[in-house]
């Protein structure tokens, strides 16, 4: 499941990572959530509500594909932890199409650049032994 949904993302809209393994392609994911919030913030500060409102549905777009991919059998409470941070991002991204709350642009932004960073830390050992365990399970 969870790589059916970036796989659908990838497909769509990033051809450019075809080739690259899970983890990147879920670091990319994010770097676009936080380029459409930082657009969407500029839109609302610009009065521009067309790009606020395309920006803001791209990234309820994307945080959505990252949210589907999560297992929460194997995840467990990181995997609901992060659903719920996702929900709460979703939230504040509605606030902030209907009100224009840039404190809600701000609320988004910090939450996911603390997860992107948080996901970027993860060691390259530990991403190449779950690598490998996947393997052997597909087999």
């Amino acid at each position: 499941m969870a790589r059916t949904s970036i796989q659908q993302y990838r497909q769509g809209t990033v051809s450019s990572l075809t080739d690259a393994d899970p983890h990147t392609q879920v670091s990319a994911i994010m770097a676009h959530i936080l380029g459409n919030v930082a657009a969407a913030r500029g839109a609302i500060e610009r009065k521009d509500h067309e790009a606020k409102g395309l920006k803001i549905g791209k990234a309820i777009e994307l945080i959505s594909v990252l949210q589907a991919s999560l297992d929460m059998e194997v995840g467990g409470e990181i995997s609901r932890n992060l659903y719920d941070l996702y929900d709460f991002c979703i939230f504040k991204l509605g606030q902030a199409s209907v009100n224009g709350e840039l404190e809600a642009m701000d609320a988004v932004t910090g939450v996911m650049r603390n997860i992107k960073e948080g996901w970027d830390g993860i060691p390259q050992d530990v991403r190449d032994d779950l690598a490998k365990k996947k393997a052997a399970e597909s087999e």
